[in-house]
């Protein structure tokens, strides 16, 4: 249970930041505050729109790499030039995937 209180100054211009920071994360000012404050995680909330586009954006990437592996098989004439390609857009889908999961 929380009973004590920690204020601080901060200037017109600081307060609407934190206060804008703290809706995008869908918390509020204080519990944002006490979060940052002790090194806790933050993290934004996905809009909807954001979030289907993370949704999809991981989709491609598992398809990619399916095709990829088919590339690599067997049964498939191996074409360098694809394969290079295909992990070079696998690669771009993961690292911007990475970026949201922070």
């Amino acid at each position: 249970m929380r009973t004590q209180y920690i204020s601080f100054r901060v200037s017109y211009i600081e307060k609407k930041a934190i206060a804008l920071a703290a809706k995008d994360t869908g918390l509020s000012t204080s519990e944002f505050a006490r979060r940052a404050a002790l090194n806790q995680k933050v993290t934004l909330r996905f809009s909807p729109q954001e979030l289907e586009i993370y949704k999809n954006l991981h989709m491609y990437h598992h398809n990619f790499k399916l095709i990829s592996n088919l590339i690599k098989s067997p049964h498939f004439y191996k074409n360098e030039m694809i394969l290079h390609e295909l992990q070079e857009v696998i690669s771009l889908i993961k690292q911007h995937l990475q970026k949201f999961e922070q």
